[in-house]
């Protein structure tokens, strides 16, 4: 590049100038410091090649790290508190009318705190499964109840509980069954979360309707609970402090977290 430079002057200054002179102005660009002249145009093409290493990023910076870009595993969970999801006949109870079996307006009730049962991130509640002792509409083959999900804040009162989740259920005349309820939308709820879910039993007054939900005498690790405004029972209580200790709910909730 210098060399093209120098040969650009007028042919007669490149004559008449000695073969020394000539010399100079190669050894002035060698030395140059970008003052002007042939000098600029070192400094332009020091700029051209940048230093080495300079055009690179580091090693490592390029590629982000490994572990934020995969999201942790699913765990499964199915939360129950039954120790075995056996169905006995005859060992359930309902506020019903004992002259006919028809049974009124109930709600059955688990309260799982998810903490203890292991839950350390948001949980996302897909199915309950919910057990059915006997079932006998009065009319037709089939009768209709409610799962609903709750989240409870504070005492086990109907007024702290908020809606999260429901899912009309129809269930087929039959007894001694239980039933998956696939949840849709599925609620999440937080770790810290208390979660509540009610097996919730129109009044089968008008159709004649029997409904007895699943239980067994296995034991259980938590209360089961039943409210029936029909029966003065207006906020949930256990089946113990009703008289009735072996009378434990199947009823569970499956979800990942």
């Amino acid at each position: 590049m210098r060399g093209l430079r120098l040969f650009a002057l007028p042919i007669a200054l490149q004559v008449a100038l000695p073969v020394a002179l000539l010399a100079a102005p190669l050894l002035a660009c060698a030395t140059a410091d970008g003052g002007g002249g042939t000098d600029d145009v070192d400094a332009a093409n020091g700029t051209v090649d940048a230093p080495p290493g300079a055009i690179d990023a580091p090693p490592g910076t390029i590629d982000a790290p490994v572990g934020p870009i995969d999201a942790p595993m699913q765990t499964t969970i199915t939360l129950s508190q039954s120790n075995a999801t056996n169905i006995v006949a005859g060992n359930a109870v309902a506020c019903s009318n004992s002259a006919t079996g028809v049974t009124r307006t109930n709600s059955f009730y688990r309260v799982f705190r998810l903490a203890d049962h292991g839950v350390t991130r948001p949980f996302t509640a897909q199915r309950v499964d919910f057990g059915v002792e006997e079932a006998t509409a009065g009319s037709g083959t089939s009768q209709a109840v409610q799962i609903r999900l709750h989240r409870l804040t504070g005492a086990f009162v109907t007024a702290n509980l908020t809606n999260v989740a429901g899912q009309t259920v129809t269930v087929n005349n039959g007894s001694g069954m239980v039933l998956p309820v696939a949840l849709s939308p599925a609620p999440v709820l937080q770790a810290s979360d208390t979660l509540v879910v009610e097996l919730s039993v129109p009044d089968g007054m008008a159709a004649s309707n029997i409904f007895f939900p699943g239980s067994n005498t296995a034991g259980e690790t938590g209360a089961s609970y039943v409210k029936s405004a029909d029966c003065s029972i207006n906020e949930p209580q256990t089946m113990a402090s009703l008289g009735f200790p072996t009378v434990h709910l199947v009823m569970t909730v499956t979800g990942v977290y």
